[in-house]
């Protein structure tokens, strides 16, 4: 009996230390992966020269500063000829850069706010390997809020993001630093990775299999992240942040959308905690192309809340 119960719990070690190896293998592996072979979306996250031409013939002023890990990070500020102490923060999708924020621009500087387009670290201008699916990227958006108050004294400062780009807006609402921001527009966004990541990589992989492996190693994996990071799952799941979300905020998304699916919008929005909270669907759009689909509606619904919620700086 004695031997029977020494091999068992030495066959418990063997599979605890596989599976932290395993584990430490399957995080790397989610940092590191294809997701836009995965996810089924372009890669355009070089493709600047767009809004570096707009910055040399409209005047746009090129911006950059560090993250708190020393990565540099780029940005282009668009100062309102009217002169203002307001501004948003435009967020851009995965695999995008902050050329995909342009059309966003004259409908915030006809709202009387400066705008700032930012490239997210590992796109575009900005250093980095890639996406850290909100691991770091609050602290970026926080030095972008800072840098805002600091060198422009805004006093006024809301976030408007596009699929990552609107997670990320919400992690960073949903954190101790929400009441530094006046709104959030989240279109598009996901509400937690690693069941996205799921689906997608088993239609990607088309083994079934991976799901049984999946639900094996995902306490490993999450052991992995947080000997990594510090930091728990938990912390880079939208909808965990929404329910500490205390600022005004707008969902926007497609119908349409096959890559997030329209229902986890609408629960994003009945999870939030916000007493300021809407939600708008626009018929027949595909995934975080509203303003292109629908743009007079999209801005119509973006004007609206804005005069609805916002507290004037000025």
């Amino acid at each position: 009996m004695k031997k029977l119960r020494n091999l068992l719990l030495l066959l418990a070690v063997i599979a605890v230390v596989f599976g932290c190896y395993v584990g430490n293998v399957a995080y790397n592996e989610f940092m590191h992966a294809p997701w836009d072979q995965i996810l089924g979306i372009e890669n355009h996250k070089g493709r600047v020269a767009t809004v570096r031409a707009r910055e040399k013939n409209k005047n746009w002023e090129a911006v950059n500063i560090s993250g708190r890990d020393g990565l540099k990070l780029r940005g282009t500020y668009i100062a309102n000829p009217d002169g203002t102490g307001k501004s948003v923060i435009l967020l851009h999708g995965l695999y995008q850069n902050r050329a995909m924020s342009i059309p966003f621009v004259d409908m915030y500087l006809a709202e009387g706010r400066n705008v700032l387009l930012i490239d997210q670290r590992g796109h575009g201008e900005s250093e980095g390997e890639g996406t850290t699916w909100g691991l770091r990227e609050a602290d970026d958006i926080d030095g972008w809020v800072r840098w805002l108050r600091n060198q422009k004294n805004q006093r006024s400062v809301g976030l408007h993001g596009v699929s990552l780009g609107a997670a990320m807006a919400l992690l960073y609402a949903g954190n101790e630093r929400n009441g530094d921001i006046a709104f959030v527009i989240a279109d598009s966004s996901y509400g937690n990775i690693i069941d996205l990541g799921k689906e997608k990589i088993t239609a990607w992989s088309d083994n079934r299999d991976f799901l049984t492996g999946y639900t094996v190693l995902l306490p490993f994996f999450r052991a992995a992240m947080f000997l990594h990071t510090r930091k728990t799952m938990g912390q880079i799941e939208p909808a965990r942040a929404v329910q500490s979300l205390t600022v005004p905020v707008l969902f926007l998304h497609g119908a349409n959308d096959v890559l997030i699916p329209v229902q986890t919008a609408e629960a994003l929005y009945e999870a939030c905690a916000s007493r300021q909270k809407y939600i708008h669907i626009f018929a027949d759009s595909a995934h975080a192309v509203g303003i292109e689909t629908n743009y007079n509606e999209y801005r119509r619904t973006v004007d609206d809340f804005l005069h609805r919620v916002e507290i004037p700086a000025d």
